[in-house]
């Protein structure tokens, strides 16, 4: 880890009392807590230390005057990264730089320069926002749930966000060190590298992470020289300047800065419920009014698709005569063409028909009006045709696995999603351990997830149990099978899968579908 300040829960609650008691030296107490890796933070999402240091100058400014938002002193830690963000995010909307984080640049001469320079790039290949979760958990020590605070996730999108980060980030700083160690492990490693001299081009470096994280071998020897956060710990730590103390105490302080307090609290005066700031764009989501222009238009467009105008004229006897007269655009594309009766006018029609002359109204004469219909139902220029709407059917989402036979010390399992997307849960044995233990796969996508054995000098077997909204599959595995005393085979046949567990074609050959015990 870095070597700024250490900070405990219980100085924490220290220093959310003592700004709540307005104690003239909590300003100065919260900035030597956090003032170093707050800026460090800052500076990794916009790259820039001036308006790294103006946002955590405006973070800290805001929560000594909002402290009292915070609803729970515990979660002052992921509060005040959340402010911090907040604060950058505002910065970077200004300046139209898009969100995402920039890499640092390691300092030239130090000894792992290779190193530390693959670890940036690798950062900045990750995508989306899986770089600032690497920095607040690995980097900053944040737990899962404080990261998800900060970042408006849940726990589990950050738990997982974070297991594929770390893996991408090992992977590939695992092969520029296994392809100078590991060669005599691994024979494939070796071929792949045996005839390369200097530093890995991308590519071969792309290849041979892709085959370390399938090579148990390797896996295994990068779990024993390779770690995420000694990786970042080759980032340098970008301090803030030393005004910046100054300025935050003064503004948190002095009397004469009220106005300045005011206009920094007010311009990030939106909280949720546990007092964290909101993001602008879930803001403005949350608040966007329904729009009734488009609706109007459409509403416009269809009656002038009618082609004709409608007038209803008052007689003296209080009857209604209705009058259909053709628009110029259509008659001048097309003759006017009476229509045919319906065979059967609706009983509840709510137009008044033509009235006769023992009704007592006017008699309308066919010669007079050549358009008029014989019945008062509204115009059209031939029968409808019927409108048939199919509705195509909701995909069964449906769980394929890839299960190896046998184990030794970490496995991979593959898990696929056919047709819909899956959400799982995976449950493994006594013996056996799964990281990750949930998560979900995107149609048509699959992923990987590793099963390492908690004892491999023993002989044992074991299942990994998946569970899903596309059925249910188990995974049986056996490690050190030569060790482990010869049994009688089991008297009764196999149970009959369910066809929830049954795999799919191209991998029913790797898939233990026995009912789950």
């Amino acid at each position: 880890m870095p070597g700024w300040p250490t900070v405990g829960r219980a100085d924490d609650q220290e220093l959310v009392d003592a700004l709540r008691r307005a104690d003239t030296d909590a300003p100065a107490d919260l900035y030597d807590s956090y003032g170093e890796r707050l800026h460090d933070y800052a500076f990794s999402l916009i790259g820039d230390r001036e308006a790294a240091a103006d946002a955590v100058h405006d973070a800290l400014v805001t929560a000594q005057g909002c402290v009292e938002r915070l609803k729970e002193a515990g979660r002052l830690r992921p509060w005040l990264y959340a402010l911090t963000r907040f604060q950058v995010r505002a910065r970077m909307a200004h300046r139209g730089t898009p969100a995402g984080g920039v890499p640092r640049t390691p300092p030239a001469g130090q000894p792992d320069s290779e190193l530390a320079e693959l670890v940036r790039e690798t950062l900045a290949e990750l995508s989306g926002n899986e770089r600032e979760i690497v920095e607040l958990s690995v980097r900053h020590g944040l737990t899962p749930v404080e990261v998800a605070s900060v970042l408006g996730l849940t726990s589990r999108q950050a738990a997982t966000r974070l297991g594929r980060a770390r893996d991408q980030l090992e992977n590939a700083a695992a092969a520029v060190v296994l392809a100078k160690t590991g060669r005599a492990h691994c024979p494939d490693l070796s071929a792949m590298v045996d005839s390369w001299e200097g530093p890995l081009t991308p590519l071969l470096r792309r290849r041979l992470s892709g085959h370390i994280a399938g090579c148990e071998v390797c896996t295994e020897g990068k779990h024993r020289q390779i770690s995420a956060s000694r990786l970042l710990d080759l980032v340098p730590v970008e301090f803030p300047p030393i005004s910046l103390r100054r300025r935050v105490i003064d503004t948190c302080v002095n009397p004469e800065r009220d106005q300045t307090r005011t206009l920094i609290t007010d311009r990030g005066d939106s909280f949720d419920r546990a007092g964290f700031p909101v993001v602008a764009e879930r803001r403005s989501r949350r608040r966007r009014p329904r729009r009734l222009g488009p609706v109007l238009l459409a509403g416009a467009c269809v009656l002038a698709a009618t082609g004709a105008v409608v007038v209803l004229n008052g007689g003296d006897t209080a009857q209604t005569a209705l009058t259909v007269t053709p628009t110029p655009a259509l008659s001048s594309v097309e003759p006017a063409v009476t229509p045919e009766p319906d065979p059967e006018p609706e009983p509840d029609d709510d137009l008044t028909p033509e009235p006769t002359p023992s009704d007592g109204g006017p008699e309308t004469s066919p010669a007079a009006t050549p358009t008029a219909r014989p019945s008062a139902r509204r115009p059209s220029r031939g029968p409808a045709a019927p409108t048939v709407v199919r509705r195509r059917p909701v995909p069964v989402a449906r769980l394929g696995t890839s299960c190896p036979g046998s184990i030794a010390g970490a496995a991979k399992i593959g898990l696929r999603a056919r047709n819909a997307a899956v959400s799982w849960t995976a449950t493994a044995s006594q013996g056996l351990d799964v990281f990750p233990a949930s998560g979900s796969v995107k149609a048509g996508r699959s992923v990987s997830i590793w099963v390492t054995v908690l004892d491999p000098s023993a002989a044992g077997r074991g299942r990994v149990a998946f569970t899903s909204n596309g059925g249910a599959a188990t995974c049986s595995l056996a490690w050190n099978a030569d060790r482990a005393p010869q049994t009688d085979p089991p008297s009764d046949p196999p149970a009959t899968p369910e066809p929830s567990e049954l795999p799919s074609e191209d991998q029913s050959s790797n898939v233990d579908a026995a009912p789950q015990g």
